[in-house]
């Protein structure tokens, strides 16, 4: 408790309007004292002022008149005097409602002009907090701005936000990021330890994902679940001069184990929602932080959200642009949009279907590639394929998958259309005309032409996504792949053999189809009744 040892007159004998030093006591009494003279603030029984603190030195502070007020010094304290949350590193004049901060122990000046209230107050008068404050969100205008505070506040807030670019910019990797933010904060803010905390969306609690420690040491770092309840809650900075003393913390046992002293947490908003908290603290000090170091940490907090949502979006981005790619090597580019809009869904696993199946394959092609250079024949191979994909996506298809020198192709899947086997014959046609055109180009450049022989079958089949972990692809599995495979064995360069199944689905529409004696197919007793297009 604090003590007089004749120092500072009794308030009844000065009047009510004297200069005085008024001190809150632990159960919220206040103690005035009245300043006559030179006063010295400490630990010491010779002080004017005796205060029992562990954090305070045996002459801490000192009060002096100036003639036409008073002025506080520090007098080399271990742990420091601060006005209004700024340490004192020199001799500052007093201002009615000063607020000083000594050990842990707060005094408000009053100049004896009456004026109501300190500058700073308390949420609670047994907690030694210095500030609560909100992020600022937006800028005001040039016109609005009266108050030259605030206009350097604006200005901290854009350097720190100039610095934040300079530093972080468009970094991609989430614990690359949060280690910079973290880096930036240690190199701006006086801070022993730091932590971020984002949610997790799936179960939206805070999960420490960056830790920074001023000294290597290892020591483990915790942080009170009721300080982070406390800034989720409220959606407001918080920052507190002696945890171990804050009535809102003390029953936080990883606050009070590792002894942390001055603590300062800001929440990570996105709009309304709390993304995260940033939280650091200092072990050595009481009074470490100050009300200009919660508004820098609140400035990186807010830079910090806007880099996490840009790493959020790239990776989004980059996430969409590998997901298009894998689909539209198999989708038309409209399926593929409509898959990667959700309005489509592939699955992993199989479901029965009815669907056509196409194969076509490249008759001779292993004579033809013994007598060519392997890159000449791989840029065939592309331009050909290329030519053939771009057939199956003009008929709303699905390129299954190349195998060789064969392309396999379904219609009916992921989405089933009622002229499934039409689009699938069209389709079998125009590669027919495409191949046409292919090979007189490569005719006028004196290169071999290829034949073509497509089949095509309907039937049911298992569809869907299939694969390992390490490589999926959406394809079809049964007997309707099977009999599609050897109906395009048996076709001859030049020509669509399609199956009795086929061309039933087409609903009667007219092609140049003439039958083909019944066909044996391996895997099947019956015979198969086929047809023929010759092009």
């Amino acid at each position: 408790m604090p003590g007089s040892t004749g120092g500072p007159v009794p308030l009844a004998a000065r009047g009510p309007g004297a200069p005085r030093l008024v001190l809150r006591g632990p159960s919220g009494n206040a103690i005035e004292f009245a300043i006559a003279g030179p006063t010295v603030i400490g630990r010491s029984t010779g002080a004017t002022v005796q205060l029992a603190d562990r954090e305070v030195s045996r002459r801490h502070t000192g009060i002096e008149p100036d003639g036409s007020g008073f002025v506080v010094q520090d007098l080399g304290s271990s742990n420091g005097t601060f006005l209004n949350g700024r340490r004192l590193y020199s001799p500052l004049r007093l201002k009615d409602g000063d607020e000083l901060l000594v050990g842990t122990t707060r005094l408000v000046f009053r100049s004896g002009e009456e004026k109501e209230g300190p500058v700073y107050r308390t949420t609670d008068e047994k907690a030694p907090v210095v500030a609560s404050v909100e992020a600022a969100r937006v800028f005001q205008s040039a016109e609005e701005v009266k108050d030259a505070g605030q206009l350097k506040r604006d200005y901290e807030r854009l350097r720190i936000a100039h610095e934040f670019q300079r530093y972080v910019r468009l970094e991609r990797d989430l614990h690359a990021l949060l280690s910079r933010i973290l880096e930036i904060a240690f190199e701006l803010i006086p801070a022993d330890n730091g932590v971020i905390l984002l949610k997790d969306d799936r179960t939206s609690e805070l999960v420490v994902e960056a830790v920074r420690q001023k000294r290597s040491h290892g020591a483990k770092v915790l942080i009170s679940e009721t300080l982070l309840a406390h800034v989720a809650t409220t959606k407001r900075g918080v920052l507190t001069s002696d945890a171990l003393d804050d009535a809102r913390f003390n029953a936080s046992e990883s606050i009070i184990g590792l002894g942390v002293r001055s603590g300062m947490a800001v929440p990570l908003l996105s709009g309304d929602e709390v993304k995260g908290v940033m939280f650091l603290d200092s072990r050595e000090r009481i009074g470490a932080f100050t009300m200009k170091d919660l508004e820098v940490l609140g400035a990186i907090a807010s830079q910090a959200t806007i880099a996490l949502e840009n790493s959020e979006l790239v990776r989004k981005i980059e996430e969409s642009a590998a997901k298009r790619s894998f689909l539209e090597r198999f989708l038309s580019p409209q399926l593929a949009r409509q898959v990667e809009q959700g309005q489509i869904e592939l699955t992993k696993g199989g479901t029965l279907q009815e669907l056509t199946i196409l194969f076509s394959d490249i008759r001779g092609f292993t004579t033809m590639s013994e007598h060519s250079p392997p890159q000449e024949t791989v840029s065939m191979l592309n331009e050909y394929f290329e030519l053939m994909a771009d057939c199956v996506f003009a008929l709303d298809g699905i390129v299954d998958k190349f195998i060789g020198d064969a392309v396999m192709a379904l219609f009916g899947a992921p989405v089933k259309g009622t002229d499934d086997a039409e689009r699938a014959i069209r389709c079998a046609m125009l590669m027919q005309e495409k191949t046409k055109e292919f090979n007189h180009h490569r005719l006028q450049q004196g290169r071999a032409p290829v034949s073509v022989g497509i089949g095509l079958h309907t039937g049911e089949a298992v569809v869907g996504v299939i694969g390992s972990s390490k490589r999926l692809e959406y394809t079809a599995v049964g007997d309707t792949v099977n009999v599609a495979s050897r109906l395009c064995g048996a076709a001859e360069g030049g020509t669509i053999v399609l199956s009795d199944a086929c061309l039933a689905r087409t609903g009667g529409k007219a092609f140049p189809v003439a039958p083909l004696p019944p066909m044996l197919v391996k895997g099947r007793t019956a015979p198969l009744k086929a047809f023929v297009i010759r092009t």
